[in-house]
C-alpha cells in the first residue's frame, strides 16, 4: 500500500511537470552553407558569399539564402527564434542611409541550392512568398544585428527539425528598398549588403525550445500512479462496505 501512494505522489509530480512545468531549452544553430542567386538565375557558388541588393557596376539584383541542419532540435516545440547575422562580414554598399533586409520562406528544393543550379525561379523564389522578419541596417560597417522570426518561420522549423529524411531549413533574403527597375535617378543610389562577404558561417538562429512529449518511461510512471490512486479508491471503499 506504501509503494502504491508512492507511486500515485511521483505521478502527480510527473504530470505538474508534463502540463505546467517544461523545462525551457537553448539552442545555438549556425548555417552551414550560403549563396547567392542573380535576377537572370545564375548563381557562381563563390563559398561564403552571402550578397543580396542592387549591383551597379553590373546591373543585377541579388537574393541570398541561409542553409540550416535542425536535426538537433527534432523532437521540440520551438517557442521562439531568432536570427543573428555576425559582424564585419562583407560591406554595406550604396548612398541610400540605410536599407531593409527582409527575410522569406524557401519552398524550392536545397538540394538544387546546394549543389548551384540555376534557374529565374530560384531567385524570385528566396525574395518572395511567407514573410520571415526583416530589418533596417543603417549604412557604415556593417555589425551584428538579429531578426525576430515570424510564427511562420516557427512552424517551418519544426516541421523541418521533424521530417524523417531531411533536417535542412532555407532562410531566402532580399533587400525590400531597392527598386524593381533602375534608370539614372536609383542606379547609383540603391544599395546592398555582404558585398564581398567571406565568413563560412555568416549568421546563427537562437531557438528556445520545450519537449514537445513525454518520454515512455514518464508515461509508465504516470500510468502507474494512477493505477495506484485507482486501487487505494477501490480498497477504501470495499473496507467501507464490509464496515457497513
Amino acid at each position: 500500500m506504501r509503494t502504491l501512494r508512492v507511486a500515485a505522489a511521483l505521478s502527480c509530480a510527473v504530470l505538474f511537470s508534463v502540463i505546467g512545468g517544461k523545462a525551457s531549452n537553448a539552442a545555438t544553430i549556425e548555417n552551414f552553407t550560403g549563396g547567392w542567386y542573380q535576377n537572370n538565375g545564375t548563381t557562381f557558388g563563390i563559398a561564403n558569399n552571402i550578397y543580396v541588393g542592387w549591383n551597379p557596376n553590373t546591373g543585377t539584383a541579388y537574393n541570398n539564402w541561409l542553409g540550416f541542419n535542425l536535426a538537433g532540435i527534432a523532437g521540440q516545440n520551438i517557442t521562439s527564434a531568432t536570427l543573428t547575422f555576425y559582424g564585419s562580414n562583407g560591406a554595406y554598399g550604396g548612398t541610400d542611409p540605410s536599407e531593409t533586409l527582409g527575410l522569406f520562406a524557401y519552398n524550392g528544393s536545397i538540394n538544387a541550392l546546394s549543389s548551384n543550379q540555376n534557374g529565374v525561379g530560384i531567385y524570385n523564389d528566396l525574395g518572395s512568398g511567407a514573410s520571415y522578419g526583416q530589418a533596417t541596417v543603417s549604412k557604415g560597417p556593417l555589425t551584428q544585428f538579429s531578426v525576430t522570426l515570424s510564427a511562420q518561420a516557427i512552424a517551418d522549423m519544426m516541421a523541418a527539425a521533424n521530417n524523417p529524411t531531411d533536417q535542412r531549413f532555407v532562410i531566402g533574403g532580399t533587400l525590400l528598398t531597392i527598386a524593381p527597375t533602375h534608370d539614372s535617378d536609383n542606379w547609383w543610389t540603391d544599395g546592398s549588403l555582404f558585398v564581398n562577404s567571406t565568413l563560412q558561417h555568416a549568421a546563427f538562429l537562437n531557438v528556445e525550445t520545450v519537449a514537445a512529449v513525454p518520454e515512455p518511461s514518464t508515461w509508465a510512471m504516470m500510468i502507474l500512479g494512477f493505477a495506484g490512486v485507482g486501487y487505494m479508491t477501490y480498497r477504501r471503499r470495499k473496507v467501507a462496505a464490509l464496515a457497513a
